[in-house]
């Protein structure tokens, strides 16, 4: 019925365009202490492209290690606070008077009131996992007052401060280096680099028509950016029937003292004296951030791992990061002289002058989207409705138009055939809907218990779980692939590490042990002493979950005896239960 719905709902295009509208925020006159008292190096600045989304925030070098102290820039109140394995680690948000909010990501652990709090909400939900917003909690903290202590924690592959600044009532993450006060402790004489341009023949819409576009290498030679050996670039191989001609550019930057690369706050594409486009990264919604797929050609990032900005904008692209949005050339009025220059916050910038020219008995090949029903089309509702798989994709799901790639296999060794839809390495923005008729089930079979899965084409499953409904399955995904009917009634395994029942451990600062699901994945997990909760860690990079032998824990552990007690969960419900008696 859900499915039904949804499909009743979404029967229009639903508009993603956002006007650029520039920050009121008093960028050179707000000052801003330093999130910590040693060099401000970065490995990762404001922009940046990554998988699926820009960077946020600045990534501060810690001299390679943990443990540097964090300092709140400003007076303000502890606002949010996040524990978790994976993303942003541990985490801390302070809500300034100014408007701003400013955060701190990775750290290794919190300044004694914020952890006493933090402790207190994870024991109150029994749980380690945390994202609480604690405004009402009312702690204030002073400007240059000690927070925490930088670390490594959540998905960060190295010691490191993730930095940003956000305002308060949008939530936007702002680009820290648009503040003087940052920008004069962190130096940059680096000019941006520029590797290649990439010619394409677009749809009015801005997509990309498939097998026609072409990357040239850029040259530095001389003090000067040279494509095509300075040659005029010839584009008769690109025309299409009923399309234009669009550029992108394969283009970072780097900081002064790291080698890391970066992104472009600023770039602009020009014919003559005329801006045709540009793109200017103040910065960015988090609701539309995951639209960097949208604004990179992401086959160069997947294929060759090539961050290249397009100079032009599909119809689904709503990031606000366009002060002109246009880049879309009609051939006949290609020729001529163009310009690309790229700029960074501190003002160093380059520039690439290229021509181009055409033939004048140049022919337009066939535009395959001219055969609309080979393609599904982001801008409109998608439907695949087979007699035992269907899909509804809403618009907006995905960034360019999508072949219609669809195969069964009846061979499977699931509950249902195996039914590929789409290709796993294109990338997807939001869920959409899928569902699976189940095979006949006998009457007392855990309908509860099934779900679907979808395997990449490197052959990994991701269980996407779903909900049982008048006979069918009904799930969402966030990828393509191939779509399978499963069932999950098996509980997560419990595994002691160090230790079994008997085991004396008083000489240990913790216990180790591992809690393993074949399936749907743990979801939920807690530990015991002597029936109290105490706080279990799970360590992301070890694939095992820690009991500290701290004040916290010890308060409920006795001399002699002590019952330890783990439960777990996966996400479709199955538990388990284990119980050691250990001595300390």
């Amino acid at each position: 019925m859900k499915f039904i719905l949804s499909l009743l709902f979404f029967s229009a295009f639903i508009g993603y365009a956002q006007p650029y509208a520039e920050k009121q925020i008093d960028f050179e006159n707000i000052d801003l202490l330093p999130p910590m008292k040693i060099p401000l190096i970065l490995a990762g600045n404001f922009g940046e492209m990554r998988s699926n989304h820009f960077h946020t925030g600045l990534d501060i070098k810690t001299q390679g290690v943990e443990g540097q102290k964090l300092y709140s820039i400003d007076e303000g109140t502890v606002s949010r606070v996040r524990v978790s394995p994976w993303g942003y680690g541990l985490a801390v948000y302070i809500d300034h008077p100014n408007g701003l909010t400013s955060v701190y990501a990775h750290m290794q652990s919190f300044s004694k009131q914020i952890d006493s709090l933090v402790f207190a909400l994870q024991e109150s939900n029994e749980t380690y996992i945390l994202d609480e917003a604690v405004l009402d909690k009312g702690i204030k903290v002073n400007r240059g007052q000690l927070i925490g202590l930088s670390g490594n924690s959540g998905s960060s592959s190295a010691p490191h401060l993730h930095f940003e600044v956000r305002e308060t009532k949008t939530e936007h993450a702002l680009n820290p280096l648009l503040f003087s006060c940052y920008q004069k402790r962190i130096h940059d004489k680096t000019k941006p680099t520029l590797k290649g341009l990439k010619v394409y023949a677009v749809t009015e819409k801005g997509y990309m028509i498939p097998g026609k576009s072409k990357y040239f290498y850029v040259k530095f030679i001389n003090g000067n950016h040279l494509v095509n050996d300075g040659a005029p670039i010839d584009v008769s191989e690109f025309i299409t029937e009923n399309s234009f001609m669009a550029f992108a550019f394969h283009v970072t930057d780097r900081l002064d003292g790291a080698g890391n690369v970066c992104g472009v706050h600023n770039t602009f594409l020009s014919k003559g004296e005329d801006v045709l486009h540009e793109q200017k990264t103040d910065y960015i919604n988090f609701d539309h951030n995951r639209f960097l797929n949208s604004h990179q050609d992401y086959y160069e990032f997947d294929q060759n791992r090539r961050n290249i900005h397009k100079n032009f904008k599909t119809v689904v692209n709503p990031l606000p990061i366009y002060p002109k949005a246009g880049g879309l050339v009609k051939w006949k009025d290609c020729k001529g002289k163009y310009s690309f220059k790229a700029i960074d916050v501190h003002g160093n910038w380059i520039r690439l002058n290229f021509e181009i020219t055409i033939s004048d008995n140049a022919t337009k090949a066939n535009n395959p989207f001219d055969t609309p029903n080979n393609y599904y089309f982001p801008d409109s509702v998608n439907t695949l409705l087979q007699d035992d798989f269907q899909v509804l994709m809403e618009p907006g799901t995905f960034y360019e138009p999508l072949q219609k790639i669809f195969k069964v296999n009846e061979e499977s060794q699931y509950m249902s055939n195996e039914f590929q839809f789409s290709e796993s390495e294109i990338p997807v923005q939001k869920r959409f809907d899928v569902r699976i008729k189940t095979p006949q089930l006998r009457s007392d079979f855990p309908v509860s218990k099934l779900g679907i899965g979808v395997i990449s084409d490197k052959g990994w499953m991701s269980f996407l779980g779903g909900d049982y409904i008048n006979g069918w399955v009904e799930s969402s995904s966030r990828s393509f692939g191939t779509f399978v009917l499963t069932v999950d009634s098996v509980a997560p395994v419990i595994t002691p590490l160090d230790f079994n029942e008997g085991k004396i451990v008083s000489r240990y600062s913790n216990v180790q042990l591992t809690i393993e699901d074949n399936l749907s994945g743990v979801s939920k997990y807690k530990a015991y002493f002597n029936d109290h909760w105490v706080l279990m860690e799970y360590n992301r990079r070890k694939k095992r979950y820690v009991i500290n032998f701290d004040e916290r824990t010890k308060k409920h552990m006795l001399k002699g005896d002590n019952k330890l007690r783990i439960w777990a969960s996966d996400s479709k419900g199955n538990e388990i239960e284990k119980t050691w008696t250990i001595q300390y």
